[in-house]
């Protein structure tokens, strides 16, 4: 007599994008669209005398809760830059009192901007004629800048990186997850060949809870793989 094995399950795992951990991801999901094609059955008592049903589609989601510029190029078709930390003189702004003029650059809070006035001639006081932040110079109307003013201001620049939204056409990335069944303490892998992620349709950059979006995208099949009875999507290995 066989033996029956039963086995719960709760999923958790890390998620690779491209051999690169994706970090927190959660709601990670396989979405299979089928196409059916019936025959129905003309002979009396209904139902189908044929059937034969297809593939239509393989989709793979998930919830990113870690926002970095990384994780949000695969959400928002970019591209990601290095940013050097560097010094930066004269920079033209022109000031918008009790607002802020941005600079091309994210500013190192952390080391003194010198602001003076188009000719050099007036250097201003930080805290007193204006505030900086990393977006930029905000000038006071406490102060002695006036509106309109030419201003040129030089700062030294946040190393970091940047996210260049919407120039790339579409990535088609490998997606690995090592996963483990709390349940049992069993180890599982996933492996995704070719996943085309999609534009998020929303994301939330301000709010007062812990931020998240979800993305989602096409597993398309790989042509390289051709040898009898393996998937051509995924392939889920476990212990």
């Amino acid at each position: 007599m066989s033996e029956t094995v039963t086995e719960s399950y709760i999923g958790s795992g890390i998620v690779y994008v491209d051999g690169r951990d994706v970090g927190n991801a959660s709601g990670v999901k396989i979405d299979i669209e089928q196409d059916t094609k019936a025959l129905p059955n003309y002979r009396g008592g209904g139902g189908n005398s044929a059937e034969i049903t297809k593939i239509k589609s393989v989709k793979l989601s998930m919830t990113m809760n870690d926002f970095s510029n990384q994780n949000m190029a695969l959400g928002l078709r970019g591209k990601v830059e290095v940013l050097t930390a560097g010094a930066v003189a004269d920079e033209p702004i022109t000031a918008v009192l009790d607002g802020l003029c941005d600079t091309v650059k994210m500013i190192d809070t952390s080391i003194a901007p010198e602001v003076k006035n188009d000719d050099a001639s007036t250097t201003f006081v930080l805290g007193t004629d204006y505030i900086a932040s990393a977006g930029g110079i905000r000038p006071l109307s406490s102060g002695n800048i006036t509106e309109g003013q030419a201003l040129k201001v030089g700062y030294t620049s946040k190393a970091g990186n940047a996210l260049q939204a919407l120039v790339e056409s579409g990535k088609e990335v490998k997606v690995v997850i090592d996963g483990v069944n709390d349940a049992t303490g069993r180890p599982w892998t996933l492996k995704f060949y070719k996943w085309k992620p999609s534009p998020t349709s929303g994301l939330d950059v301000i709010g007062d809870d812990f931020g998240a979006f979800d993305i989602e995208g096409g597993v398309l099949a790989d042509a390289s793989i051709v040898a009898a009875g393996k998937s051509k999507f995924f392939v889920r290995s476990a212990a």
